[in-house]
């Protein structure tokens, strides 16, 4: 677990702040911690709603970067649920929820599984 740990910890950039505690990190920081620790069980299924809410716009990109990176990496389907829909551009699929029903915007292709939905 440790190993898996670290290797995580390497993944989002964090290695030199392990021994760090979560008021001790930037927003930006605590929100790739956030992502290692949901890749950490290795989840086939990974529900992430609105993981930039927090961000300037340009961590909030890289933060979704680094999560699409990491997920197809691993070959974890992500739904991401987001208002913003610049952090969009990679998904495979949008699936977009507006008046209480459910339309495909986007269908990019059979790029890796990543799939977003937007609200």
């Amino acid at each position: 677990m440790r190993e898996r740990a670290a290797g995580l910890l390497e993944a989002v950039d964090l290695t030199a702040q392990a021994d760090r505690r979560p008021h001790q990190l930037s927003g930006g920081q605590r929100q790739r911690v956030n992502i290692a620790r949901a890749l950490m069980n290795a989840p086939d299924v990974l529900l992430v709603d609105e993981p930039t809410s927090a961000l300037d716009h340009e961590r909030g990109a890289a933060v979704v970067g680094l999560l699409t990176r990491l997920t197809r990496e691993r070959g974890t389907a992500t739904v991401l649920v987001t208002h913003d829909r610049s952090q969009l551009a990679d998904a495979d699929e949008v699936v977009e929820v507006r008046d209480g029903s459910l339309s495909t915007t986007r269908a990019a292709g059979a790029a890796s599984g990543a799939g977003t939905a937007a609200r």
